[in-house]
């Protein structure tokens, strides 16, 4: 462990709000007969595991992929569980009520046009107004989903996008996503004051002509630095959300970036690996584009190095948090996404359809996507049946439900990640 981290897991064993919060978790789990001591430490050890845990505020994030600690949403993932009883056992098998997290595609318009975008190739219907966003929000809140990530398309096209975040109260952390499209002060400030947490801003390169010519946009890069710098000020939790592409994980060039997202006001940067969907899925050079295992792992020492470094900002990666070691693939049981007309999809970059929320319900469709699915996978889902979706739906997206129910059943998996595993 090296000594950043060890300073600040001293001073959150001294902080007295830490330590009520650790007892209080506790109190919750010990009525299970599976809970001991042992597991409460490998629990929190295992969500610590390869991090770099920074305090914002009076809260501290351990991983944008959990709600802060400690929080109201923290508890809200703690106890979304199927049955009141036996918590910890539960969580450790991954029987849950809802997803971690749940990202709203409130529009596929957008000002850009990048060449991994996930949302091309959908269905051109009339997206949903924003009382059918009221609800789904209310209907996820109620199945315990502790983070509700807006996203699109670009998000801040819609007008009534505080609206939207007003509706998500303490129980959920409130996360958005944006390119940095005319995100002003003024506009970051009234997110904040609207109930927003954090916000994630797309920076793909410390080079401008990369950052452009990946979003098709000459002014796509100076946005984002803009947008970094006065979420920043507003007081939001500031991420930069970074795709690299094979060919470009570099680690002197990804330093280069990440210091940039600092100097702008960035306190994490998330880094993404490009999925097989979307505009990629028309694409030719792939073997430049897409991960193998020797570029995750390339990656993931970047991760950790940077994350040793005082002057750089917590970094994350797709690679770690969703690789074996960690937390495994989450589509359709620790995360889902629900596009700008509806339709519950396992992830973002999964584009088979369990229905329209407006119609079946978002607890119902989420059940039964869920049951399909079965437990959190070791490798992305979508990397490994993209190509089956986009060949059986004949490149009309998403593929519908009975063909979706069909490909999870074939791809279920029988092993959990070393998380869930080490509690088991």
């Amino acid at each position: 462990m090296n000594i950043t981290k060890m300073n600040t897991l001293i001073k959150m064993s001294l902080d007295k709000e830490v330590i009520k919060h650790l007892l209080k978790i506790h109190k919750i789990l010990k009525g299970d007969k599976k809970f001991n001591l042992v597991k409460y430490i490998k629990l929190l050890y295992n969500m610590q595991k390869g991090e770099k845990i920074i305090k914002f505020n009076r809260q501290y994030i351990i991983s944008t992929f959990l709600p802060p600690f400690p929080s109201e949403a923290f508890y809200t993932n703690l106890m979304a569980v199927v049955e009141k009883k036996n918590i910890f056992t539960q969580q450790a098998y991954a029987k849950r009520s809802g997803p971690i997290s749940c990202y709203l595609s409130l529009t596929h318009k957008c000002p850009n046009n990048c060449v991994y975008c996930s949302a091309k190739n959908r269905e051109d219907e009339a997206e949903l107004t924003t009382q059918e966003w009221k609800t789904i929000i209310k209907d996820l809140q109620a199945m315990k989903t502790c983070i509700i990530g807006l996203t699109g398309g670009e998000p801040l096209i819609r007008q009534d996008i505080l609206e939207i975040v007003q509706a998500i109260d303490q129980r959920s952390t409130a996360i958005l996503f944006t390119s940095g499209y005319n995100l002003t002060y003024k506009k970051a400030k009234a997110l904040k004051e609207s109930g927003l947490f954090g916000i994630g801003i797309s920076l793909d390169s410390h080079d401008k002509e990369i950052h452009n010519r990946n979003r098709k946009d000459k002014n796509a890069f100076d946005f984002a630095l803009k947008a970094i710098k006065n979420a920043n000020r507003a007081g939001l939790y500031t991420f930069a959300q970074t795709v690299i592409l094979k060919d470009h994980i570099n680690e002197e060039a990804m330093f280069k970036l990440f210091a940039l997202a600092k100097k702008h006001g960035a306190h994490e940067v998330k880094v993404l690996e490009p999925i097989l969907s979307g505009s990629l899925l028309d694409e030719k050079n792939l073997d430049e584009i897409l991960y193998d295992e020797d570029s995750r792992a390339k990656s993931i020492k970047i991760q950790h190095k940077a994350n040793k470094r005082k002057d750089l900002p917590k970094i994350t990666s797709f690679a770690y948090t969703e690789s074996e070691a960690k937390f495994g693939c989450g589509a359709g049981t620790q995360h889902s996404y629900i596009s700008a007309v509806g339709d519950l999809y396992p992830c973002d970059f999964v584009p088979m359809s369990f229905g329209k929320v407006q119609d079946k319900g978002v607890k119902r469709a989420w059940k039964e996507m869920n049951n399909t699915i079965g437990i959190p996978k070791i490798g992305c889902f979508a990397q490994k049946i993209n190509k089956q979706v986009y060949k059986q739906s004949q490149g009309k997206l998403p593929l519908q439900v009975k063909d979706a129910k069909e490909i999870c059943l074939k791809h279920k998996s029988k092993c959990f990640p070393k998380y869930y595993r080490s509690l088991q």
